[in-house]
Formats: structure tokens, C-alpha cells, sequence
């Protein structure tokens, strides 16, 4: 059984090698989990075989399923392939793929596999053990083929110390020092390498502007916006000497004590919600941050984090509504975000407001830390906020190489919506503005 799979020109590279052990370090947008999505379904399809998917987070892997692999499988039969979801498990005719999350390391079985792809890489290989103990055991049964693949998080990592690699580019490494053995080789007796070993390693890099189907302005334009260490990574997937430095570093943190919100006008209070409707601890969070606009900038009132089931999360939303005189609720009108939406305009007097959103994550950030930078973000500063807050700090800093972001995606949806709501708005609300507590 045959299914038109298609790959650009880059991709083909890395699908066409015979190495056994393939090492890709990529900018962002190349189109890799695409790739390894559509190969995965094409071996499955060849041979009845086992495959482990592994990746950063279990929701992930849903989105994964449901916009890469549902887009070709939805072409076969629907008889000869079932996903389900409950055991995160990919049945074709006779071959079966397994997705497993790095943040429960303990659910990774020991099966053997034909085929094993490590997505999202500079995350992952965090967790050396994760590999050592985990992964490498269950490529002997079946002599596995091994894909290793991601956006780089640098050379060396914060709690290894100095002199600790990263395990991303150690093995990047091997697969490079194979490949200038293979072509010295090849250079001495004037032929190509000839790549016989089945234990073969082979080390790529491309950049996002490999990916032919992306226009070059727009990548161009992203660039420029970027700090060239960050595009040297994003952009063009090298490994840099030192650790990146975060986007949103810690020091452009303002504190204010709440008390002096008392002598602020108040030009209104808006709650941003990102949702995640599981509670296992492998799923995203779902967060809510609470801000309160004044004439000054933003300050971060109240920030909750959970995991929680879609009725538990309604019930959330209402009492955090109701808990403070909100002005507006945004909520992204996306998957997740739907249903609640249309819930809670359907059984609430809340000021739900639906968010569209255009553009990816990264652009978002971007679009806001001036106002991060320039002081205009500012957070509580007392004991019983200390714990919330630091994770709110540690997670922004460590974004895009974090495990999480949801609350990145939280106080930058927020903002977005904010700059533009006071940038337009400033003289009515002003006029409309009276003197309110928040909590």
C-alpha cells in the first residue's frame, strides 16, 4: 500500500542517507517533526515494524498526531490504521508506534524497536539518562535505525558545569567526526564515501532558510529581529559556545509592592487564560495570569497554574472571574480554548474575549519584551507571592530552551492584546477610568 509522501530537497538528504545513527541539528521551521511524521508512516507502511517516537511533552505529541500524521493517514482506509490516544499508540496494518514523553522517562517500556526518532532533541537530551538508560537498550533487539534530531540549546549545559556537554552535541559531534573519517577516506582513493557500517553515524545541519517552501523575507525579517547569538541557533540550528542568553532575561524584572496600587488609576483589569484540558503530569499546564493596566504599565496581579479536566478548568475560570472586577477574559479561540469559549458565553455574564492568533510563539515574545526591557512589566514583590513568581521568572527565562512555556503564552498573549487595546484606547479609557480595587 502506497501513499503520495513528500519531502523538500533538504529533508530528501537526510532520508536518503544509510547511516544508522542520524544526528540533525536545524533551525526552527525547517519542517523536521513534519518529516519525521511522514517517514515514520512511510516505513510503517514498507514493513510491519516497531517505532518509539519520543518527545518533550505528551500534549506535543496530540498536536502532533492530529495535524501531521491525521493529514496523510485520513488518506488510507480508515480499516487499516487506528490512533489511540489513551495508550498514545499508533496502529498501521501490522506495525505499531509508540509516543513516549521525556517528562515520564519511567512509561518508557523496555521493547525493542526497528525505528526510534528523538524529537525536540536540545530538550530531551537534557536528561542524559533518559538516552543512556532508557533509549540505547532498546535498539539492540532489532539492530534500531536511530534519528536524532532538534533546534540546538548550546554546547554546554548550566548544571553540568563548565566543561559539561550537552549529550545533543556530543553525539552531533560523533556524527560529524564520522563524516570527516568517511570523507578523508573518500579524498585518498579519489572515490565517493561509501557508507557500508551499519552502525554509521551522520551528522546534518540546516537552517530555516533551507526549508524552500518558507518565503525569505519572512524569515529575514525574524532575523533581524533577533539577537545574533539566538539567531545563530533559531534560525540557523548551530551550536553556540556559550549558553544562549535568555530572551527575557531576569534582570529587566520591575517589583512594586501592592500597596501602591492603591495610588494608581486603573484602566482595567484582564485576565489571560492558556489552556490544557489533562491532568497527567506528562500534559501541559494550564495557566492564568491577572493584570491590572494603569497609566504606567502592567502589573501582574495574580498568576494560577494547574492541571486540571475540562469541567474543573470551567469552574476555574468562573471563580477567578469572579474573584476580581474584571474588564475582560481573553481566551485563545483555538482548539483547546473552543469549547470553554463557547461554554462560558453560554451559561456566564463573564466579558469572555476570543483571541485569533496569526503568527508563531516566538514572534509574540519578541513583540513584547521592549516593554519587558523598558520596565513597563512589572510584578508582586512579598511573601506569599515568592514561589509563584520565581516560577514565572525562572519560565520566562529559561523560554524557548524550557520544558514549559504556558506561562509565556499566557502574559504574552496578554500583552499583545494589551499594547494594542491602550495604544488605541488610552483617551476613552482615561475618560472612562474610576478609582477601583482589585482584589
Amino acid at each position: 500500500m502506497k501513499l503520495e509522501i513528500t519531502y523538500h530537497s533538504k529533508q530528501l538528504a537526510i532520508i536518503k542517507s544509510n547511516a544508522r545513527f542520524k544526528v540533525i541539528a536545524k533551525g526552527r521551521r525547517f519542517g523536521f517533526t513534519k518529516m519525521l511524521s511522514n517517514y515514520v508512516i512511510q516505513r510503517m507502511l514498507e514493513n510491519s515494524i516497531k517505532v518509539l517516537w519520543v518527545d518533550t511533552i505528551y500534549l506535543n505529541i496530540e498536536r502532533y498526531v492530529e495535524r501531521y500524521f491525521y493529514e496523510v493517514l485520513n488518506n488510507l482506509d480508515k480499516r487499516f490504521w487506528k490512533w489511540r490516544s489513551i495508550k498514545n499508540e499508533l496502529r498501521i496494518l501490522g506495525s505499531i508506534c509508540d509516543f513516549r514523553s521525556a517528562d515520564r522517562p519511567q512509561n518508557m517500556e523496555g521493547f525493542g524497536y526497528h525505528l526510534i526518532v528523538i524529537n525536540e532533541a536540545g530538550i530531551v537530551l537534557k536528561n542524559r539518562k533518559i538516552y543512556e538508560e532508557s533509549i540505547l537498550p532498546m535498539i539492540l533487539d532489532y539492530e534500531a535505525d536511530v534519528i536524532i534530531g532538534g533546534t540546538p540549546k548550546g554546547k554546554r549545559q548550566k548544571s553540568k558545569g563548565k566543561n559539561g556537554k550537552h549529550l545533543f552535541y556530543e553525539l552531533f559531534e560523533k556524527g560529524e567526526k564520522a563524516k570527516g573519517k568517511s570523507e578523508t577516506n573518500s579524498d585518498k582513493r579519489n572515490n565517493p564515501p561509501q557508507r557500508t557500517s551499519r552502525d554509521k553515524w551522520m551528522s546534518f545541519q540546516f537552517s530555516t532558510y533551507d526549508n524552500d517552501l518558507l518565503k525569505t523575507d519572512e524569515i529575514k525579517n525574524l532575523e533581524k529581529e533577533m539577537d545574533r547569538n539566538l539567531a545563530r541557533q533559531e534560525i540557523y540550528g548551530e551550536f553556540i559556545d556559550s549558553e544562549l542568553d535568555s530572551i527575557i532575561k531576569r534582570e529587566w524584572w520591575i517589583f512594586y509592592d501592592r500597596v501602591e496600587l492603591h495610588t494608581k488609576i486603573n484602566l482595567g483589569i484582564y485576565q489571560s487564560w492558556d489552556t490544557a484540558f489533562k491532568t497527567n503530569e506528562e500534559n501541559d499546564y494550564t495557566v492564568c495570569t491577572t493584570w491590572q493596566i494603569t497609566e504606567d504599565g502592567y502589573y501582574l496581579l495574580d498568576l494560577w497554574r494547574g492541571r486540571v479536566e475540562f469541567p474543573e478548568l470551567k469552574r476555574k475560570v468562573i471563580d477567578k472571574g469572579n474573584q476580581f472586577r474584571i474588564t475582560e477574559i481573553l481566551i485563545e479561540d483555538h482548539a483547546s480554548g473552543q469549547s470553554l469559549i463557547q461554554e462560558l458565553k453560554r451559561n456566564t455574564r463573564l466579558p469572555i474575549k476570543p483571541i485569533k492568533k496569526d503568527k508563531d510563539k516566538m514572534s509574540y515574545v519578541y513583540a513584547v519584551t521592549p516593554l519587558i526591557e523598558s520596565g513597563k512589566v512589572r510584578l508582586p514583590i512579598g511573601s506569599s507571592d515568592n514561589n509563584n513568581i520565581e516560577d514565572f521568572i525562572n519560565e520566562c527565562e529559561d523560554f524557548p530552551s524550557g520544558e514549559f512555556d504556558d506561562i509565556v503564552d499566557s502574559m504574552t498573549q496578554f500583552l499583545n492584546y494589551a499594547k494594542n487595546l491602550v495604544l488605541g484606547k488610552t483617551e476613552i479609557l482615561s475618560r472612562k477610568v474610576r478609582r477601583r480595587k482589585y482584589y
